[in-house]
């Protein structure tokens, strides 16, 4: 265990006392891991019926295909799967559904076409625990289904599978788990062993999706990040450019890389990144991983695009738009706007596989309940799903004015909690490199366990300096040290004789140089000074 003896308590008790935990229980998350942590299949209910039929088609030399999709989980949770039975000398085929062609989920043409296929047994992976109709095909067809899913389970009701791989159903524990934490567990029961790199997709799974950095799942990406900086995978070092990796990383650059091909693409090339991540060929990862490049810098731009040439949004209770824009941009659009307004928030757009639907994102935070929401208006729904603050729907073209008019009452009744920003108060002094490292102890920061937020008070607004035509703060405060806050104007900030700044310590890396930076994230008035 990390001993605390040579640390300066007084910072440490700071942020002991932030996240509300005792020296016994920070010994405890910042103890050294081993692989043997991570043997999640001991304790997982319903894992031997998948173990079995996937050990009896590999001794009969069965056709096998794995059915995933088309988010970051999505492609991770496939390529274990289909890296698992590389290793174990049973290549098995593969399917990534197409956002604009398939929709989500297993369906039934797919399921028409594996069984023409002559495949007679199908995983699917990140999808499948709603995929009713088509799983009931498929046993018609004799061909057996397993689902390795971890979307929530609809009235209690669950497919007719052989078996069902899900974090509750399967009784794992008290967190909710992303598809390629399921894949990696089954991964691991089928070798008997953890698999480095499968482990590091696993991590890229969980924080792409967003899952709590609590428990298993905390365990699990601090052996994964560990394990991607210890070795050098080639396909994760293509998206990072060979930078060090950690959880910031991996949800900055290495995710929405992975989702801009989904986003993107209406094509069925998703499916090379299956390729991308199983395959060693270094010409394969090259080629392709300049394609995601260009593809991620393509979905930026229109964003940008797209954000820019809305007109202006006055003072509303919620945003509803309907856009002509790719399906794969609307819950970006949709992020980025509830971020900017403060008001939830639907982006829809045409359906591409049913023209007279509207698929649309809807964005919220704390005070409006999407799931609430679509009890409420669920006369209009035709599909739905979703979590309290992120949800997609679709909707009848012609119910759009209606819907709008509604959702627009629904949310003038609430209004968004009003965050107290919980922050440590500290003096410019206390923005150093070795609270930061204190600081990085507690990684890694996502879901369900924030980084710190850190209270500067009294600085002289006259004293600080901008860049960008006095658009962005950025003044130096010591040796290689800065403070750094976008969209925080000079012409604003002068309005007041003191402030106060809340704010993070990062590490900034640009060609080799490491710099500390407090990036600012808010600011006010100092009453007192």
């Amino acid at each position: 265990m990390r001993s605390l003896f040579n640390i300066d308590m007084d910072f440490l008790n700071d942020l002991l006392n932030y996240y509300q935990l005792s020296k016994e229980q920070y010994e405890i998350m910042t103890r050294p891991l081993s692989y043997g942590d991570l043997r999640f299949d001991y304790r997982v209910k319903g894992l031997e019926p998948l173990l079995v039929r996937i050990k009896k088609a590999i001794a009969s030399k069965e056709k096998i295909i794995v059915y995933g999709d088309y988010d970051c989980d999505g492609i991770m949770s496939t390529s274990i799967i289909v890296k698992v039975f590389e290793l174990l000398g049973h290549p098995i085929g593969y399917y990534v559904p197409s956002r604009y062609i398939d929709g989500y989920g297993l369906n039934v043409k797919r399921v028409e076409e594996i069984a023409k296929k002559g495949y007679s047994l199908i995983i699917t992976v990140d999808n499948g625990i709603s995929a009713f109709e088509a799983i009931s095909l498929a046993k018609e067809k004799g061909i057996d289904t397993l689902v390795v899913d971890h979307h929530e389970v609809q009235d209690d009701k669950l497919p007719d599978a052989v078996g069902i791989l899900h974090p509750f159903v399967s009784e794992l524990g008290e967190y909710a788990a992303s598809g390629g934490f399921m894949a990696f567990v089954l991964a691991t029961a089928l070798l008997d062993k953890v698999e480095p790199y499968l482990l590091a997709l696993a991590g890229i799974s969980t924080i792409s999706d967003m899952m709590p950095l609590l428990g298993y799942n905390r365990d699990l990406v601090r052996l994964a990040i560990e394990t991607m900086n210890r070795n050098h995978f080639p396909s994760i070092a293509r998206l990072t450019g060979d930078k060090n990796i950690d959880e910031k990383v991996i949800a900055m650059e290495i995710a929405p890389k992975i989702n801009a091909v989904g986003r993107m693409d209406e094509t069925t090339n998703i499916n090379r990144l299956i390729k991308y991540f199983v395959s060693s060929d270094t010409a394969d990862i090259e080629s392709f991983g300049s394609f995601i490049e260009t593809i991620n810098e393509t979905r930026k731009a229109l964003t940008k695009e797209v954000v820019e040439s809305l007109e202006a949004i006055g003072d509303v209770p919620g945003i509803v738009l309907k856009l002509d824009i790719k399906e794969g941009l609307i819950g970006l659009i949709a992020n980025r706007l509830v971020n900017e307004h403060q008001v939830p928030t639907i982006i829809f757009t045409e359906d591409s596989t049913d023209k007279t639907l509207l698929k649309g994102s809807m964005r919220s935070k704390e005070g409006f309940n999407i799931t609430k929401a679509f009890g409420s208006l669920e006369k209009y729904l035709v599909t739905h799903g979703g979590h309290a603050f992120a949800g997609g729907l679709a909707i009848h073209k012609d119910d759009f004015e209606s819907f709008k008019k509604d959702f627009i009452v629904l949310a003038d009744r609430y209004r968004f909690v009003e965050e107290e920003i919980a922050a440590i108060p500290i003096s410019l002094n206390d923005i150093n490199m070795q609270n930061y490292e204190k600081i990085r102890t507690f990684s890694p920061f996502g879901e369900g366990f924030k980084e710190p937020s850190f209270l500067v008070t009294g600085l002289k607004a006259a004293n600080l300096t901008f860049i960008s035509n006095d658009k962005h703060l950025s003044t130096i405060i010591g040796m290689n040290v800065k403070l750094l806050g976008f969209n925080i104007s000079r012409q604003e900030v002068c309005k007041l004789s003191y402030i106060d700044i809340y704010g993070n310590m990062q590490l900034n890396e640009f060609r080799g140089r490491y710099t500390l930076e407090f990036r600012v994230s808010s600011y006010r008035a100092n009453k007192l000074l």
